[in-house]
């Protein structure tokens, strides 16, 4: 019985086998790929596996092998994508919190040669003062001229508020207090339902 040559596509030498049964039997246990080729006792020619006529019926049930996967591994793509969309969600909502304050504080027009001035004697019965001046490296805050700490701002303006009923606030406050006090007392003010706010404003 004449042997049957096969080989890796391309390459140099060849494996004999008995028959053309053997062929088909590594094929199926996956020793030969169905591109491998294959050299009949009758044929001139190298031909795939796939094409030649005793394999390739056989050869076409075979499903190609898949790769390997690590079953362990995990995808981050998505999650970087989500933590990407919340990082500039976050930004925007910080940036455009920052710019609302910013707005929402009166500045002097060009043509003023200094802070509008309001006689406190017609206000008083409708304002409290907060004031914020600057003792050494220290922003010392008053409101109603009561030393208040800085953490306290929140709590201390309600309490005003319900004390007083007052909802009008007079800011007095000097140039070099750091802008973070500052904030603090708008975001206070606008939590409690400031509905105006009288500058003396950055001396």
């Amino acid at each position: 019985m004449s042997a049957w040559l096969v080989r890796k596509q391309g390459a140099p030498d060849a494996l004999s086998v008995a028959s053309a049964g053997e062929v088909l039997t590594g094929l199926r246990d996956g020793n030969w790929l169905p591109t491998d080729e294959v050299k009949g006792p009758t044929d001139t020619d190298w031909q795939p596996i796939e094409v030649h006529p005793t394999f390739a019926e056989a050869a076409g049930e075979i499903e190609p092998p898949r790769p390997e996967t690590d079953e362990t591994s995990l995808d981050m793509n998505p999650l970087i994508d989500v933590c990407l969309v919340l990082l500039i969600f976050f930004i925007l909502t910080i940036t455009y919190a920052s710019l609302e304050r910013s707005i929402a504080i009166p500045t002097d027009t060009p043509d003023q040669k200094g802070p509008a001035q309001v006689k406190f004697e017609d206000i008083k019965d409708r304002v409290f003062v907060v004031q914020v001046k600057m003792n050494g490296e220290k922003a010392v805050i008053r409101i109603e001229k009561e030393e208040t700490p800085a953490d306290q701002i929140d709590r201390k303006m309600k309490d005003v508020i319900a004390k007083t009923g007052r909802k009008e606030m007079v800011l007095d406050i000097d140039k070099d207090v750091p802008w973070g006090i500052e904030a603090a007392i708008l975001d206070a003010a606008q939590g409690n339902g400031v509905r105006d706010i009288i500058n003396n404003y950055r001396k």
